[in-house]
C-alpha cells in the first residue's frame, strides 16, 4: 500500500530546497559583490538557508516511519524497503554523476574524457554511497552529494531502528543519546585528521539526531496519550543532558532541526497556509530532482558568466539582482526537475516496484 502524499509534507520540502537554493545562489559568479551590501542579518539568513537539508532529514524520517509502519508486514519488508529507496535515488543521482563527470572534466566538452584525468576513488565512493564516511571526499564529485550519502546511510540502518523504537519513549531516548553521541564524537575527533572540509558537522554520526526528530514526530502525531509513555527516567536522561549542555555548545544545526520537527507536528494539526500550499507542494514533489537540478544550472550560470552582465552600485541595486538571480536559477532548475522527475525519477521508481513484485512472485 502506497503511503498517502500528505499536502504539508510536500509543502515542507518545497520549503527546505527552497531554502537550499538560497545559499547557493550566494556562489554564483556576479553575486558575490552584491553580497557586500548586505547587513550582517540578511547575511546570516542567506547562509542558514544550508539548514533546509535538516528540514529534508527530520521530514524524511517521518515518512519512513508512515510508510515502514505500514510495509511491516510484508513477507520481505526489510528487502522491498531497500530495493524501494535504492531506485528512489540511484536513477537520478547516477545521472548526476554522469553529468559532473562530463562537466568537471571535459569543461561540459561531451565528446572528449580522458578516463586518467577522472579521480576514480571518488567516482566509486559516489557511486556505493559512501563518500559520507570519508573527509577528503564527503564533498567532492557531485555537489551537495554529502547530504545524499548521509540519507542512504540512513537508510541502511532504519529497518534495525524501526525494530527497536517502538513508542515515544524508546523515541525520545535515542534522540538524547544519538545527540549526546554525536557531542562527545565531534569533542574527540576536532582537530584530528577526520576534522576536515566540516566533515564532523556532516557525517551521519552528526546527523543522526536530526533524524531522530522525525521519528520522534511520528510517535507524538500517531499516539493519542502522547507524552503519557514518556517514563520518569527518561525525563531524568533529559535533565542530565541539558546540564551537559549547560558546559558543552549544542549543534547549531540541531537547535534549528527542533524548530523545523516543531513546524512538523504543527502542521500535522492545522496546514497553514502560507506553509502548507498547492504551490509549496508542487516543488516539494520534484525536490529531489530540483535539489541537484539547480547544482546542474549553476554550473552553466557560472561557466558562461550569465549573471556577471550588472552593475551593483547600492542596496536595492543588490537587493534586486540577488533576487533576480534566485528566480533564474530556482526557474530554470524547476522546468527541468519537472522534466527529470516524470522522465528519471517516476521510472526509476517504477522499475523497483516492478522488481518487488517479481522477486514475490518467485518465492
Amino acid at each position: 500500500m502506497e503511503t498517502k502524499k500528505y499536502e504539508y509534507i510536500d509543502s515542507l520540502r518545497g520549503i527546505a530546497i527552497l531554502l537550499v537554493i538560497l545559499v547557493h545562489v550566494s556562489f554564483i559568479d556576479g553575486i558575490t559583490p552584491a553580497m557586500s551590501y548586505f547587513n550582517e542579518t540578511v547575511l546570516l539568513f542567506i547562509k542558514n538557508g544550508h539548514l533546509g537539508v535538516n528540514l529534508f532529514f527530520v521530514v524524511s524520517a517521518f515518512t519512513l516511519m508512515l510508510s515502514h509502519q505500514k510495509r511491516q508486514y510484508e513477507t520481505h519488508a526489510n528487502r522491498n524497503f531497500f530495493i524501494r529507496r535504492f531506485f528512489r535515488i540511484a536513477p537520478m543521482y547516477y545521472l548526476a554523476i554522469v553529468y559532473f563527470t562530463f562537466a568537471y572534466y571535459t569543461g561540459l566538452d561531451f565528446t572528449h574524457l580522458n578516463w586518467d584525468n577522472v579521480p576514480k576513488k571518488e567516482l566509486l565512493t559516489n557511486v556505493l554511497f559512501i563518500n559520507g564516511f570519508f573527509p577528503e571526499y564527503i564533498h567532492r564529485y557531485v555537489p551537495g552529494g554529502w547530504s545524499i550519502t548521509v540519507e542512504f546511510t540512513f537508510y541502511a540502518v532504519f529497518p534495525f531502528l524501526f525494530s527497536k523504537i517502538k513508542n515515544i519513549n524508546t523515541a525520545f531516548i535515542f534522540t538524547l543519546t544519538t545527540l549526546l553521541i554525536s557531542t562527545a564524537a565531534n569533542l574527540i575527533l576536532s582537530g584530528t585528521s577526520a576534522d576536515h572540509n566540516n566533515f564532523l558537522e556532516l557525517y551521519i554520526v552528526a546527523q543522526l539526531p536530526v533524524f531522530s526528530l522525525g521519528m520522534l514526530a511520528f510517535f507524538i502525531v500517531t499516539n493519542k496519550d502522547k507524552f503519557a509513555e514518556v517514563k520518569l527516567s527518561s525525563l531524568a536522561y533529559l535533565a542530565v543532558t541539558v546540564l551537559i549542555y549547560c558546559y558543552v555548545a549544542i549543534n547549531y544545526d540541531f537547535i534549528y532541526s527542533v524548530v523545523f520537527f516543531l513546524l512538523l507536528i504543527l502542521l500535522t494539526r492545522k496546514a497553514y497556509p502560507l506553509l502548507s500550499n498547492k504551490i509549496l507542494a508542487e516543488i516539494g514533489k520534484v525536490s529531489f530532482s530540483l535539489y541537484l537540478m539547480h547544482f546542474v544550472t549553476m554550473t552553466f550560470f557560472n561557466r558562461y558568466g550569465w549573471m556577471t552582465w550588472v552593475k551593483i552600485d547600492g542596496m536595492l541595486s543588490a537587493s534586486l539582482y540577488f533576487i533576480f538571480a534566485y528566480f533564474c536559477i530556482f526557474s530554470v532548475s524547476y522546468i527541468c526537475s519537472v522534466i527529470t522527475h516524470k522522465f528519471i525519477e517516476v521510472p526509476g521508481q517504477n522499475l523497483g516496484k516492478r522488481l518487488i513484485k517479481k522477486l514475490e512472485r518467485q518465492k
